[in-house]
């Protein structure tokens, strides 16, 4: 866990949830971020597509949709977004239209029965939930057989090493001053490749994987998970 958030059982989850949606909009992030934040989101989002090989056929699933950037890139005819946020899924309805179904749900219990999609993204998710492995397995049950899953995750070590550095340099702290910004309290565990296996565990196989933007510089990864 990071921060000082109280997630203590009788902590109202989705009102707490529903206030980080304002406190970071996912709106300026993709239109008024630094420019190497945007090139890098880019980046990830190609990543994704191609890890998932979409066919115009697939029942696509998007885990916490947000704004539904991501899902737009999914030309499938059938499209579900899910969100806890009511207002994420207000602003992915005006995005996307009616060309999408949109659900509101928990990524730790999905409203689908098993089976149900060829195609499962969940991305820069499980480090806002509270019990990610349990998400996975969900993740996992919802696809079929053949399932593509999808997931990113930020890479909190480098991140972090990354952000120190722009601190302590000043020319850099000037240029890049939004690049150093402090830790997001929406992120409750701190993700890095061994965190993910373990989040894993046995519920899957990670099949393939791509850092991003690159192998020397991995700020975030993608992967794709396959049934065991």
């Amino acid at each position: 866990m990071t921060g000082n958030t109280d997630l203590s059982p009788d902590r109202d989850f989705t009102r707490w949830n529903e206030e980080m949606v304002r406190r970071y909009d996912i709106e300026r992030y993709y239109t008024s971020a630094h420019p190497i934040v945007r090139w890098i989101e880019r980046l990830r989002i190609d990543a994704l597509v191609a890890l998932a090989a979409p066919l115009a056929s697939d029942r696509v699933l998007e885990v916490g949709c947000g704004a539904g950037h991501v899902l737009d890139r999914f030309a499938a005819q059938h499209r579900v977004g899910l969100d806890l946020s009511e207002e994420m899924l207000r602003r992915c309805r005006r995005r996307l239209g009616a060309s999408v179904a949109l659900a509101r749900g928990s990524a730790e219990k999905l409203p689908f029965a098993a089976g149900s999609f060829d195609i499962v993204v969940c991305t820069e998710v499980l480090e806002h939930t509270r019990d990610p492995a349990l998400v996975v397995r969900e993740l996992m049950r919802v696809g079929t057989p053949a399932a593509r899953v999808v997931v990113s995750i930020p890479n909190e070590g480098n991140i972090d090493r990354a952000k120190r550095l722009l601190r302590r340099v000043p020319v850099l702290r000037t240029l890049l001053s939004t690049l150093a910004s402090e830790e997001n309290e929406w992120h409750l565990h701190r993700f890095d490749p061994t965190f993910l296996r373990r989040t894993v565990g046995d519920s899957a196989v990670i099949t393939a994987a791509r850092s991003i933007p690159s192998r020397l510089v991995p700020v975030r990864y993608a992967a794709l998970l396959r049934p065991c």
